[in-house]
């Protein structure tokens, strides 16, 4: 069976990248490989960001991509606290899913990061 090992997320500023990521969403660097890669903390699967030369706005979430997903304890207050950093929120209140309630919100690229309230 293959096994993730890193998860690569496109960015086409970087230092707009580490404010968001970093700032705002609360990573740290653990390492910068170069001006266009640069290892965030995590536990578990690495996450990586990479130097691209534009941003996406894909459909979601009608359209094939990756998403990637933050647990939050309290997913009403996420989605406050984002709005209040100025971040695109896509459902402004929290829609049920099978383990309990999510929200999403896109990084200045385009990316889709759901945010997941397990409630079972």
């Amino acid at each position: 069976m293959p096994n993730l090992c890193v998860l690569s997320i496109n960015v086409s500023n970087m230092d707009q990248a580490k404010q968001f990521y970093c700032d705002i969403l609360g990573f740290q660097i653990s390492k910068a490989y170069s001006e266009e890669i640069i290892s965030l903390e995590n536990e578990g699967l690495s996450l990586v960001l990479q130097k691209c030369d534009r941003i996406t706005k894909t459909d979601y979430p009608h359209e094939a991509q990756v998403i990637i997903g933050i647990e939050t304890a309290d997913v009403s207050a996420a989605i406050s606290n984002y709005k209040s950093q100025g971040v695109e929120v896509i459902f402004d209140t929290p829609q049920p899913c099978p383990p309990g309630l999510y929200s999403a919100i896109r990084d200045p690229f385009g990316n889709v990061i759901e945010l997941l309230e397990f409630t079972e």
